[in-house]
């Protein structure tokens, strides 16, 4: 069957279980927009008030979910927009897809109204960068970009010229939907386990620190907590994620935005139980620690 390119594009985000796309219109979008049109009622489009916050919105939907998150931005200042958000899932580690406008093909390298050379701008926060060059590889390169995404924790961009997008191809609908890749985990030593839990047993006043690597696990960090009595701390970014917030044992965040009970109880602390972080704001640790 033929379709726009960008209507192929939608349908390789529904296979994926994408079901919001944030971001503004632009006329370097405007085939994107149309296939958003046809799509309704699948896709849901949410239009924020600046690329930024659909940035943000597509990687806070990643931290929510597990899942990945999506936004788009139009030519030059609708792309450049992106960054925060952008940055903010890099440094997060969530997979996230931004597709950003060009302008037609045949202005590219003319001075063209918003035209500029975008790859070289999302090189240090993408772990997937590229420019679709013909229409035919529109939805490979947006497969390809959702599953580095996913595999690497990161962002992926595709640079996507506006008159590649209203283009029809040949294309057949994707059937099968697509999982997230499974994590590999590390493994556990009983012994390990055992020498852990006998110096949970034998501290007095245990401190459990989690951070963003607890995503997904805030059940079992609450369990851990309640049996062993252990106050709760985490990271900033850690915050909502690692320990919920409105736990009685959640002393807050640790670090230059960190909360007084946080700073006493590890002050205090004879074990600190570190999971799922590095060491933010290291000069803030008691010492020695």
């Amino acid at each position: 069957m033929k379709i726009s390119a960008g209507r192929a594009l939608l349908d390789v985000l529904k296979s994926w279980d994408i079901q919001h796309l944030y971001g503004i219109p632009g006329s370097s979008v405007n085939g994107l927009m149309a296939a958003l049109d046809q799509e309704r009622e699948s896709i849901q489009y949410i239009q924020v008030r600046h690329e930024s916050a659909g940035a943000m919105a597509a990687s806070a939907h990643a931290k929510a979910t597990g899942k990945i998150g999506a936004c788009f931005g139009s030519a030059a200042p609708g792309g450049t927009n992106l960054m925060n958000g952008l940055y903010d899932a890099k440094m997060d580690r969530v997979p996230l897809l931004a597709l950003v406008g060009q302008t037609p093909t045949v202005s590219i390298n003319t001075t063209f109204f918003q035209e500029m050379d975008e790859v070289p701008l999302y090189a240090d926060v993408s772990v997937y960068n590229h420019m679709a060059t013909n229409a035919r590889q529109i939805p490979n390169l947006v497969e390809e970009a959702i599953r580095t995404a996913y595999s690497r924790n990161g962002v992926a961009v595709v640079i996507l010229p506006n008159d590649l997008m209203e283009v029809e191809i040949e294309y057949s609908p994707r059937r099968e939907k697509k999982a997230p890749p499974a994590k590999g985990c590390l493994p556990v030593l009983d012994e390990d386990v055992r020498q852990v839990l006998e110096l949970i047993r034998t501290a007095e006043r245990p401190v459990l620190y989690g951070g963003l690597g607890l995503r997904g696990a805030r059940d079992i960090t609450v369990q851990v907590s309640e049996k062993f009595a252990m106050p709760m701390v985490t990271s900033v970014p850690g915050i909502g994620v690692a320990a919920p917030n409105d736990h009685p044992n959640f002393m807050g965040s640790f670090g230059r935005l960190g909360t007084k009970p946080a700073y006493d109880v590890l002050n205090a602390a004879d074990l600190v139980l570190f999971v799922g972080s590095n060491f933010p704001f290291a000069r803030y640790w008691p010492n020695p620690l």
